[in-house]
């Protein structure tokens, strides 16, 4: 294997970024029961963002960035990151979340990847417009993946790919061994495997001798 690509919020993150920017607006409980729809695969992506961060309309800079500070990556996927490194895998984020956390959560623990490919908010006059931009939004998660394999040069059949929610199931489907995290129970048939924590990961990986 050459390369492994993880979803990021509900993976990587135990947390998911939007719900808690949405907390800072008082819109914690509607934004969380449009994510769980589009996790369940009730309703697309696409849509689901859109109802999503309209709600986030208004949010100051400076709140959000608050959010993007705290966001972390769970106890023990650092150091995964960095095992997977020291075998020369390639690693990739594909996340439908908010490049700025992403790179804050790496950055908190000194830990780096080879690409990420995420969203931002836009911002007009210190405040969140509600409105999203970045090269997924309107995009699958098998065509940015595709496109990484295309730069890298790296056959889908040597790709690892990790996620949770139906969103991931483009990835999950198309790689050479899929992952579960915690997954929705729509995404589990796409799956080789399920984990339901960190340590159960890295047993899958040492498994199949990837670690």
């Amino acid at each position: 294997m050459q390369l492994i690509v993880f979803d990021f919020d509900g993976t990587l993150s135990g947390g998911e970024m939007i719900v808690e920017l949405a907390m800072e607006v008082g819109q914690g409980p509607q934004i969380n029961e449009i994510t769980e729809k589009s996790m369940r695969g009730e309703i697309n992506f696409a849509e689901s963002l859109s109802l999503r961060t309209g709600l986030l309309k208004g949010l100051s800079e400076k709140n959000a960035g608050a959010v993007y500070q705290k966001t972390c990556l769970r106890p023990g996927m650092g150091e995964l990151l960095e095992e997977l490194k020291d075998k020369n895998l390639k690693i990739a984020i594909i996340t439908g979340g908010f490049l700025e956390g992403v790179e804050n959560a790496l950055l908190n623990l000194d830990v780096d990847v080879d690409w990420i490919v995420a969203n931002d908010l836009m911002v007009e006059r210190g405040c969140l417009t509600g409105e999203v931009k970045g090269e997924f939004l309107h995009r699958s998660k098998r065509e940015a993946l595709e496109k990484i394999c295309t730069i890298a040069e790296i056959p889908i059949e040597e790709v690892i790919a990790v996620g949770d929610g139906a969103n991931d199931i483009p990835m999950l489907e198309m790689a050479g061994f899929s992952i579960g995290f915690k997954p929705k129970m729509i995404v589990s048939e796409y799956c080789d495997v399920v984990v339901e924590t960190v340590d159960e990961l890295k047993e899958a990986l040492v498994e199949r001798n990837i670690l």
